[in-house]
């Protein structure tokens, strides 16, 4: 059965499906947005001529096929402010996801607000100059924050005024459209894109635990571009606990962020996330460290659990830390899912993607590029000016 979509929807869907892929054979792109070829022949040829899309041959994948091959521009970029791991990320990149330019700014938990709006204020303003250097026109900026809400001013967890923030890239990129969201949209977003098409059906819960720990209902993003967030992090299961950063006691990320995770190896938290999926192989873990480690993993078991109870989610994800230990460690998770689950784990696929630590700003220009793609990838103005070598 073909969909009928309008000529927005026909473009997002054909720049999503290319995102996702990183690249197709017309033949395989029409069956990938059900669609004929004929259907989106005249669209193809649009985004061509606007500069969105590039068309080069290629071998054909068996004997008589087709030999144009169709992928995302590289003559497009797109921004990203991240701020993730006590640092602010600003990075610009092309929409077929090179990264052009990256920089780190430190901004460490607990700053008030004149220290954070003086360090997102540099970086902002950095990140125009750099590209009014070049002479490089920034069709998308997307901005992601830990704990934002758009009906908070003010993030619990990183103490950025989001309407000052919006003023200032208005004033230094005043034609650049802007998309400021949760940390978790930029997260799930990027972790859809490294799936690729078509690997895991329907929607699911996606948890990434790293210095934050949070959750996010993931549906088709390439169709629908729907994200739902969840605080799963500052669920407060120890109400004699430590103190959290978003002024809590007791939060499950106190005992399962890499925050923590460095305390019991007797690390530095940057150390840990410069090691990625390494990090079980490169510290030494004693007995009892690792005793601990799996009365964390319960508790972030009993928290996705209940967080389940809520939401008709059957298919779980957990990027982050976890992800990098033996199966046999992980299983604690499952575990305890099944103990706080009302009728068990019955039903539930959990399976654990890559660490995905250290590796900002890529989650934030992901958001920025697929930002640009749910909007069909309209640009910003005639006569554009595309990135020189």
């Amino acid at each position: 059965m073909r969909l009928i979509r309008s000529r927005h929807d026909t473009r997002s869907a054909i720049l999503g499906y290319l995102w996702c892929s990183g690249g197709s054979f017309r033949p395989d792109l029409a069956e990938g947005v059900a669609l004929t070829e004929a259907s989106i022949s005249r669209i193809i040829s649009e985004l061509k001529a606007e500069g969105v899309i590039e068309e080069t041959r290629r071998a054909a994948p068996y004997r008589g096929g087709p030999s144009q091959f169709i992928t995302l521009s590289r003559e497009i970029a797109v921004a990203a402010i991240e701020i993730s791991n006590n640092r602010l990320y600003s990075a610009v990149g092309t929409l077929a996801g090179e990264t052009l330019s990256s920089e780190h700014y430190d901004l460490a938990d607990g700053l008030g607000a004149a220290q954070v709006e003086a360090t997102v204020t540099r970086a902002v303003r950095d990140l125009a100059a750099w590209a009014m250097r070049r002479g490089i026109t920034l069709e998308q900026l997307a901005v992601s924050i830990p704990g934002y809400d758009p009906d908070l001013r003010a993030s619990p967890i990183v103490a950025v005024d989001v309407d000052k923030l919006d003023a200032l890239c208005q004033r230094e990129m005043p034609q650049t459209p802007l998309r400021m969201t949760n940390s978790m949209v930029a997260r799930a977003v990027a972790h859809r894109l490294q799936m690729g098409t078509g690997v895991l059906g329907g929607s699911y819960f996606f948890v990434f635990v790293g210095h934050g720990v949070g959750a996010a209902i993931v549906d088709e993003l390439a169709e629908s571009g729907d994200v739902e967030t969840c605080e799963i992090g500052h669920v407060v299961v120890d109400p004699g606990g430590g103190p959290c950063r978003c002024g809590h006691v007791g939060c499950l990320e106190t005992l399962v962020s890499t925050v923590a995770l460095a305390d019991i190896l007797n690390v530095e938290e940057s150390d840990l996330l410069g090691r990625g999926d390494r990090w079980p192989d490169d510290f030494r873990i004693p007995k009892t460290a690792r005793a601990d480690i799996k009365t964390r993993l319960d508790r972030l078991g009993l928290a996705i659990g209940n967080a389940l109870n809520l939401t008709r989610q059957r298919n779980v994800v957990i990027a982050g830390w976890p992800s990098a230990l033996p199966a046999e460690e992980r299983n604690a998770v499952l575990d305890a899912i099944g103990r706080s689950r009302l009728g068990g784990v019955q039903g539930i696929a959990l399976t654990f993607s890559d660490a995905s630590l250290g590796r900002e700003p890529r989650s934030g220009l992901a958001l920025a590029a697929f930002s640009f793609i749910r909007r069909s990838g309209e640009r910003r103005a005639q006569g554009k000016q595309l990135i020189s070598s």
